[in-house]
């Protein structure tokens, strides 16, 4: 099961999130992992749909530290441009295995 994770970030912000992928409480070990984050307007969406973010390892998603499960997430400009609300989803292909570690609203506010 996924854990649920919210964050609010600024409009217009050029940022980015770090997040820690766990296993029944302990670091997942990404050494060898394939780490894939998908940002869309809603669940409803397909994750291949155009208004989706696909970031992967060296394109948005980096492994800050393999062994404490560490990756950070640079957020596309196009999410934060207006105040809106994105769902995210960050996907570990484990052993063949592929499953939501981490997923939750991204909420950009007005300043």
């Amino acid at each position: 099961m996924a854990d649920t994770v919210s964050v609010t970030i600024p409009e217009g912000s050029d940022t980015s999130r770090t997040w820690r992928l766990t296993t029944d409480g302990a670091p997942l070990d990404l050494s060898g992992v394939t780490v894939t984050a998908v940002i869309k307007p809603s669940p409803a969406y397909e994750d291949d749909d155009a208004a989706a973010h696909t970031l992967t390892a060296g394109n948005g998603l980096t492994i800050l530290d393999a062994a404490e499960g560490t990756v950070r997430l640079d957020i596309p400009t196009l999410v934060t441009d207006a105040p809106s609300t994105w769902w995210y989803k960050i996907i570990p292909t484990v052993s063949g295995e592929t499953e939501p570690a981490i997923v939750g609203w991204i909420t950009v506010t007005d300043v």
